[in-house]
């Protein structure tokens, strides 16, 4: 059972954390992008066409490898960042963690999460 500032704490960790995977994700891949654009234009523009269109192919599979990888480590950190329910152990994203973190309770099962203030710990 979380207690409501560890609740609270690790609910903003995982935020942090979020904002920090997308930012990278974001730096990363958009000037990449752009970087790809730029590129075909030079290589049209200086090789042949069926050698520029496989340097370019090339280019675009890592690039698009490099985006793969990047949103699977996103979505697996967010995944292990995930509060879950001492109780049932369901996983408190989305609408369940609000409910959680209103009422103090899973919807999943209806168990305890937040410990109430003066109650016992057992």
């Amino acid at each position: 059972m979380y207690t409501r500032e560890e609740f609270d704490r690790r609910r903003a960790e995982q935020k942090r954390l979020e904002g920090r995977e997308m930012r990278l994700l974001g730096f990363v891949t958009v000037p990449l992008g752009i970087g790809q654009l730029v590129m075909i234009r030079l290589l049209e523009s200086r090789l042949e066409r069926s050698r520029a269109v496989a340097i370019e192919g090339a280019v675009f599979l890592a690039y698009m490898a490099l985006f793969g990888f990047l949103f699977w480590r996103l979505l697996r950190r967010l995944r292990f960042s995930l509060l879950s329910c001492p109780q049932c152990g369901a996983k408190l994203r989305g609408m369940s963690e609000s409910v959680a973190a209103a009422t103090g309770r899973c919807d999943s099962c209806g168990g305890q999460v937040i410990e109430v203030v003066g109650q016992d710990s057992r």
